[in-house]
């Protein structure tokens, strides 16, 4: 049990990863591995605001996001749209690459090669649920990726935007025919990924440590799990990486954190081969 509740707790945040990767890519086709780096900056701006400023959880809460969610539009402005319209979506990926190790060396930078964690939200309160032992702080991590789940599935179902952003994910081409500014999607898209790093970062950090070198871990699981799910599928998303996180909490118990590792990507493999478009994805790419 205590297994299922860790697995469950670090597949929620690779699920969060996954759903801002799954996102960009149904709307622009653009795999941004640079969400994992953005991931462990908001983890770590919680810590420093918090730290340096001794911001209330709501406050820090709710300027995380917005620092993240104006970050993410500005790469999406500077970086990525000059990208896109100068090359092909396999040289944005090489893009976002070299987004994620840039990262990477600012964070080295401002927060050097500590590793940072911060106090659990509630203390170090637990519950007993079938005799395992769950902190209080998974349970806010589980709802953090309730609230994104509900939160998008508002946004793409209930307002104007959200349609909108459907249909330029369903038919890229003709949505651009018929006027919509694609430009525009992408960057919420990108804003709205923002919102979901921020969450799963401010969320994780009081149960783990972060630093410059967590950058690639996150970023490398969360694609696995977003593929795992079908790229573009943001319901697979979450599944991808919660099965994921179970996964690697599993082979984690018989083995080191690296071979767990290893064997979760050569399950990945395995699916596939079977399954080329992913668990949840179309029997055939429209890409």
């Amino acid at each position: 049990m205590q297994v299922l509740v860790g697995g469950l707790t670090v597949g929620a945040v690779y699920a969060l990863v996954a759903l801002g990767m799954s996102l960009i890519f149904s709307i622009s086709g653009v795999i941004n591995l640079a969400q994992g780096g953005f991931v462990v900056l908001a983890a770590l701006l919680a810590v420093a605001l918090q730290g340096h400023l001794g911001l209330p959880l709501a406050a820090d809460l709710a300027l995380v996001i917005a620092i993240m969610v104006v970050l993410l539009a500005a790469v999406e402005r500077v970086v990525v749209r000059p990208a896109v319209h100068r090359g092909n979506n396999e040289r944005v990926l090489l893009v976002t690459v070299g987004l994620l190790q840039a990262t990477g060396g600012l964070l080295l930078v401002a927060w050097g090669n500590l590793p940072y964690t911060m106090r659990p939200f509630n203390g170090t309160q637990s519950l007993h649920v079938a005799g395992a032992s769950v902190p209080t702080q998974t349970l806010w991590v589980l709802g953090a990726l309730v609230l994104a789940v509900l939160g998008l599935w508002w946004l793409l179902n209930r307002t104007d935007i959200g349609l909108t952003l459907r249909a330029t994910a369903a038919k890229p081409d003709a949505a651009r025919l018929m006027g919509v500014d694609v430009d525009r999607m992408r960057l919420i898209s990108f804003s709205v990924s923002g919102f979901m790093a921020a969450l799963a970062g401010v969320t994780i950090i009081p149960l783990t440590f972060a630093g410059y070198d967590t950058t690639t871990p996150y970023a490398v699981n969360g694609f696995i799990a977003a593929v795992l799910g079908g790229l573009g599928r943001l319901w697979g998303a979450v599944a991808g990486g919660l099965i994921l996180g179970l996964l690697n909490a599993l082979f984690g118990r018989f083995l080191s954190g690296t071979l767990a590792q290893v064997v979760a990507i050569g399950i990945l493999i395995l699916v596939l081969l079977v399954r080329p478009t992913g668990l949840f994805g179309a029997s055939e790419s429209r890409r």
